[in-house]
């Protein structure tokens, strides 16, 4: 098993090519012990799936939009 952790703070940015996209989706967000809430997105190819575990202050800033 291959697992890479990236941590990051301060409004840095990353950017990851993902080749070979199958699926794209998220659960509803979930309420933690601490009052913050939670949401896995999961973005699955056809070499393996990329997990990112959101934590925010509200549900309302887990929503998932599309842009232009």
């Amino acid at each position: 098993m291959k697992v890479a952790a990236i941590s990051f703070n301060d409004n840095h940015s990353i950017s990851m090519d993902v080749e070979g996209v199958t699926y794209i989706g998220t659960a509803q967000p979930l309420q933690l012990d601490d009052g913050t809430w939670f949401l896995e997105l999961l973005i699955r190819t056809k070499t393996g799936t990329v997990a990112l575990q959101l934590v925010a202050d509200t549900p309302e800033e887990l929503a998932v939009r599309g842009y232009d």
